[in-house]
């Protein structure tokens, strides 16, 4: 799924995805076709993030395409479990519509989830309807 970020503000870009503010207190990360994600990127992707969301005064859910990414280290899933503030995460919705993207996610999500609530979703309005929801009761 190549969601269509055209009505979304940009708001960085790290080694291996766009980032974005969908709304306020809804961010995606869009990672490039066929991107690696390591320690170093991961780290990179919640600095992007925390950054943003430090210069708004706010928090937000994260939408996190995952059809793109080719592979996934452990470094980087400990990054993902270790680096995200909850006080400013409230939530991460990973996105797969193929069946690489939904094991990518799967194995994500199963070795080493996030502090913060992270679930699975087939598409971004299924995403963004939890992460609304999810937003108000944290």
């Amino acid at each position: 799924m190549i969601p269509d970020t055209s009505a979304w503000a940009a708001i960085g870009r790290s080694a291996n995805a766009d980032f974005y503010e969908v709304e306020p207190g809804v961010l995606a990360v869009v990672p490039f076709d066929g991107s690696a994600d390591t320690a170093d990127t991961a780290a990179e992707s919640i600095g992007i993030q925390l950054t943003h969301l430090r210069s708004c005064g706010r928090r937000a859910g994260t939408i996190v395409f995952m059809d793109h990414v080719a592979a996934q280290n452990a470094g980087a899933r400990e990054v993902y479990r270790n680096a995200p503030d909850p006080t400013l995460q409230t939530c991460f919705a990973l996105v797969g519509s193929t069946i690489f993207g939904r094991a990518v996610a799967s194995v994500f999500m199963g070795l080493h989830p996030p502090r913060v609530p992270t679930r699975m979703f087939g598409t971004f309005e299924e995403a963004v309807t939890w992460i609304r929801r999810t937003a108000g009761t944290r």
